[in-house]
């Protein structure tokens, strides 16, 4: 494994192992609500879970996002993540169409062609000194094709350390309220990384409602704000800041994101 495999990994895994104390009741309503699910998890779990692309689909696909210049479709993506790391900014950033339509819907093509195995359970429960949580996700290695999706979104971080990862939301998978806050060390060189901004670039397509899950609640301030899922939306935001991703309920929807931070 390469270096930059074993820091994305790292950063990803220690977003898993603090539960946060500051939010107990919102962790142990989270934990109940999740546990009402279990039922439809299990019964996901003996499917293979992926969406039939025909060949000739995910070919084109990939030759479209192989050919992609790795340019945002505006300059608010690159711009919302410089503010967050120069610590000018203290508010969620959102920005619709971040990706060029064709880029969208290709990276959604693959993502859905991606096979079972490329895809591994993560899950925590409040009883085992995680943070409560249930997704399937995929390190940039077990999905070559979408390397330019990761390159670019990398790009944005400007030459900065960064982890990033595919994430698929099934029925019953969500995260509880979290900060983000991680300081990792890899054993390689003991070097520490700290995150500084958390990025998502939203890549479920459908109509998704509040009632339908998946939805990034951003808990910063007293008022809660909801987003559900929408395709092609990107968000930016300075770690630490309290947010979580409400359990999903549709049972034929997949909420496909990548994630990371920098």
């Amino acid at each position: 494994m390469t270096k930059a495999s074993m820091w994305a990994r790292a950063m990803a895994r220690a977003s898993l192992d603090t539960t946060q104390e500051d939010s107990p009741g919102d962790e142990k309503q989270y934990a109940q609500k999740r546990k009402t699910s279990e039922k439809a998890m299990q019964k996901r779990k003996g499917t293979k879970g992926t969406t039939q692309v025909s060949p000739d689909e995910v070919k084109r696909a990939a030759s479209e996002l192989a050919a992609w210049d790795g340019e945002m479709a505006h300059d608010d993506v690159q711009n919302a993540v410089r503010a967050c790391a120069s610590g000018t900014t203290s508010k969620m950033h959102v920005i619709p169409n971040a990706l060029p339509t064709a880029i969208a819907e290709a990276v959604h093509t693959l993502l859905k062609a991606l096979p079972e195995r490329a895809w591994c359970t993560s899950k925590g429960d409040d009883d085992d000194n995680t943070l409560v949580h249930s997704f399937a996700a995929c390190a940039r290695e077990d999905a070559p094709q979408l390397a330019p999706l990761f390159d670019a979104v990398e790009k944005l971080a400007g030459g900065a350390k960064c982890s990033l990862q595919l994430a698929r939301y099934s029925q019953g998978d969500g995260i509880a309220p979290h900060d983000d806050m991680a300081e990792v060390t890899l054993d390689e060189d003991g070097e520490t990384y700290e995150r500084r901004v958390a990025v998502v670039l939203h890549l479920a397509k459908g109509n998704w409602h509040v009632e339908d899950g998946g939805c990034l609640v951003d808990r910063a301030d007293s008022r809660p704000v909801v987003l559900p899922p929408a395709f092609n939306r990107f968000v930016a935001f300075t770690v630490p800041r309290l947010h979580e991703v409400t359990a999903v309920t549709k049972g034929h929807e997949k909420r496909f994101s990548l994630f990371g931070w920098v």
